[in-house]
């Protein structure tokens, strides 16, 4: 039952990453793997990867 416990807490923490990866460069699928793999991992990839650039400006 605690390694039920521990694995939900690990995916919803890779999860959050991942939702995290989605607004940079990195995307959510890979740092969501990468924090599947080590959490610490994909914390410093989605925090050194670019934010992705976003265009709100209208053309003219």
């Amino acid at each position: 039952m605690e390694t039920l416990f521990f694995l939900v807490i690990a995916v919803s923490l890779a999860y959050a990453v991942g939702c995290w990866g989605r607004t940079r460069k990195i995307g959510f699928g890979l740092a969501f793997v990468l924090s599947l793999v080590n959490l610490l991992v994909g914390i410093i990839a989605v925090a050194c990867s670019k934010k992705l650039e976003t265009n709100n400006k209208k053309e003219e």
